[in-house]
């Protein structure tokens, strides 16, 4: 069963607070607490994935955090960065990613001189060669951090070279095949939402 966009973002960050987490066990309530989220919210969210029971004993952690880990995913996946300007410079120290298992293959630009200067620890390529490449090293999402005038052009790019999934921190609003998932994270958005 695919799990609902909202019950998946909150599974999520669920898995990053277990990951912290000390105690045998957790409940409900410790959670609310924890992340602001109402508890029956949470004990719902756990039934999706088969956890019914906890309300009152609460969760064992250990349990809870393999149950997440199982439907939330544990195989790598490969995750390329496309536009390498100043925020995507910033996303090359891939310690950002240590501890999860998404894995950066590779880094795009359409500025070879850029390609050629930056420094990091997986290979930077011209625009050009990203079908190639998305293909060979069996990359699945991308992280898109170029001018938001360039972005559809790399969106379509990126489908038509076999990404299957977008995180979009430019401004645009970009159309996809329904296929193709696109998470926005443009932090002018987000303060937006804030104001």
């Amino acid at each position: 069963m695919a799990l609902p966009s909202a019950t998946k973002k909150r599974l999520v960050q669920l898995e990053a607070v277990l990951k912290s987490w000390e105690g045998e066990k957790i409940t409900s309530k410790k959670i609310s607490g924890l992340t602001g989220w109402n508890e029956s919210t949470i004990r719902h969210d756990l039934w999706l994935i088969g956890k019914t029971h906890g309300i009152s004993d609460g969760y064992s952690t250990s349990s809870l955090l393999a149950t997440l880990e199982n439907c939330l995913g544990n195989d790598t996946v490969g995750v390329c960065i496309v536009g390498l300007g100043r925020l995507g410079a910033a996303l090359l120290d891939d310690t950002l990613f240590e501890g999860s298992r998404f894995v950066i293959k590779a880094g795009f630009d359409s500025n070879v001189n850029r390609v050629e200067i930056l420094r990091s620890t997986f290979p930077l390529y011209p625009a050009g060669e990203m079908a190639l490449v998305v293909k060979r090293e069996k990359i699945r999402l991308a992280v898109l951090t170029v001018a938001d005038k360039d972005a559809q052009t790399m969106a379509q790019r990126l489908v038509t070279s076999g990404i299957t999934g977008i995180v979009n921190m430019t401004r645009a609003v970009l159309k996809v095949p329904d296929n193709v998932r696109v998470e926005n994270l443009s932090v002018i958005g987000a303060l937006s939402l804030l104001d």
